[in-house]
């Protein structure tokens, strides 16, 4: 079946459903524990009496070690695979190929789904984070200069583009998890942890060079970086572009085959 035109209703309406189903499940549960995971952290330290610079560092220490490399990957992994995976498996991707939605259709209202699910649940976790740590900083309060705006605009870039490229794991992998898990911890944390121009390979290593444009001291300030601010701003959503463009040739192209049993 040849691709129907881009509707945006219809897609915008796939968007609304995909999100829905997840809120809607116990998976929600799972998944919000593991965004505000940080959170429980830093509130934990805050009531057993931590409080000024050491909160702060402890707690850009989490959003540097835990956070963005942890928390980030495994929550975009755990939303973003089972897109189309679950409707492969399943054997309902066939009614969606079949309805008038069009295959363009289908991946941008997965994705977008996706995405508006993976920032409810990732910005207030960094926002409540942040106002805890904030509320027990005390004299040390102006150590987080920048850092609210940094980390939000760091978290959105990496949703974007890990969510593109898990989505397109899923659709191209039976096993989609394990590459995810794989690709998360060997490529995302450990290339990013080299030297020299290898860190570049990574989307890891632009989300931790926003904050050392905004924020002037403490452990997030000192990442090691050459890059420059809008490298930082620009390649994550080129990486989440070229991953789609990529996803939506696969489903026009590859065999949509479920796991089997």
């Amino acid at each position: 079946m040849s691709d129907a035109p881009f509707p945006l209703g219809p897609t915008l309406v796939l968007a609304r459903t995909t999100f829905l189903s997840t809120v809607k499940s116990w998976r929600m549960l799972g998944l919000a524990l593991l965004a505000f995971f940080p959170a429980a952290i830093v509130g934990g330290m805050a009531a057993h009496g931590t409080r000024g610079a050491p909160l702060v560092d402890v707690y850009e220490v989490l959003v540097v070690q835990l956070f963005l490399p942890l928390v980030l990957l495994l929550l975009s992994l755990l939303l973003a695979v089972p897109l189309l995976r679950d409707e492969i498996d399943e054997q309902s991707i066939s009614y969606l190929v079949t309805r008038t939605l069009g295959k363009t259709a289908i991946v941008l209202g997965k994705y977008l789904g996706y995405l508006a699910l993976a920032l409810l649940l990732l910005l207030p976790s960094v926002a409540l984070t942040y106002g805890i740590v904030a509320g027990g900083s005390g004299n040390a309060y102006g150590e987080l200069s920048g850092v609210l705006p940094s980390l939000l605009a760091a978290t959105t870039l990496g949703a974007i583009a890990y969510g593109a490229f898990y989505l397109l794991l899923g659709l191209l992998t039976r096993r989609a998890l394990l590459a995810g898990l794989v690709y998360a911890f060997l490529w995302e944390f450990l290339l990013g942890n080299l030297s020299g121009t290898v860190p570049d390979l990574t989307v890891m290593h632009y989300l931790l060079t926003i904050p050392t444009f905004w924020v002037s001291q403490g452990p997030i300030s000192v990442y090691a970086t050459k890059l420059s601010l809008a490298d930082a701003l620009v390649v994550p959503i080129v990486v989440a572009a070229v991953y789609l463009g990529l996803a939506l040739v696969a489903i026009r192209y590859l065999p949509l085959i479920p796991a089997s049993e």
